[in-house]
């Protein structure tokens, strides 16, 4: 018996799932990915069966979070083997990551949310040979320290995402300064410090406010 051909959805239906996935990330960084579905609907200005002809549940429109933000990551890995030189891949990995969970503040959760609920969906795991191949060309250039593992790397783009708690007017120049100071931190040694951004020129004047902005 043969299979009944796939029917393309219509170009209206693929531009109310996009614009559900649009308003769901957004949504769901507002109000957590508990937030009442019919409220979701209501944002993207589109019905309720509209939202659930698309996505039946909360967890699938997670799970369509999740593969778009798996994407953009995908594209960063395929950059960064594309590159020569192990410690420029690694800028590349750290920068794009970081700047992908700083502009979009559910990556994590959500990350977190699909481990918890489908464990067996782990397609983070294609991105350590990337990882543990950028680091091996760094150490071997002499550039990255010896220790320098897979983990570190993934661990990096959480770290730095962090700023986004921080009040909207520090993030810039925080996200930059904690940069520097980490891939310093990856650097081999002895190696000399790398300059960090300008702190804002009105730091030590506002310093208590500042800090109590910080994550």
């Amino acid at each position: 018996m043969s299979e009944t051909p796939r029917v393309p959805m219509r170009r209206d239906a693929v531009a109310n799932r996009e614009r559900i996935i649009d308003t769901a990330e957004v949504y769901f960084a507002e109000n957590g990915l508990d937030a009442p579905m019919h409220a979701l609907a209501s944002a993207a200005k589109v019905g309720t069966g509209t939202l659930y002809r698309n996505f039946a549940s909360q967890e699938e429109l997670w799970r369509a979070l999740y593969e778009r933000h798996i994407a953009l990551f995908d594209e960063i890995a395929e950059r960064a083997l594309e590159i020569e030189s192990g410690w420029e891949a690694i800028q590349v990995i750290v920068d794009g990551t970081a700047q992908i969970m700083i502009d979009r503040r559910i990556v994590a959760e959500v990350m977190r949310r699909l481990a918890k609920v489908d464990p067996d969906y782990r397609p983070t795991d294609r991105w350590v040979s990337t990882l543990q191949t950028v680091a091996q060309r760094a150490v071997e250039e002499g550039m990255a320290r010896p220790d320098l593992t897979v983990a570190d790397l993934s661990a990096a783009p959480l770290m730095l995402s962090a700023v986004q708690t921080a009040a909207p007017e520090n993030r810039g120049w925080l996200a930059r300064r904690m940069r520097t100071l980490l891939l310093d931190g990856m650097r081999a040694h002895p190696h000399e410090p790398s300059p960090l951004a300008d702190l804002p020129p009105d730091f030590y004047e506002r310093g208590a406010s500042i800090v109590k902005s910080l994550p």
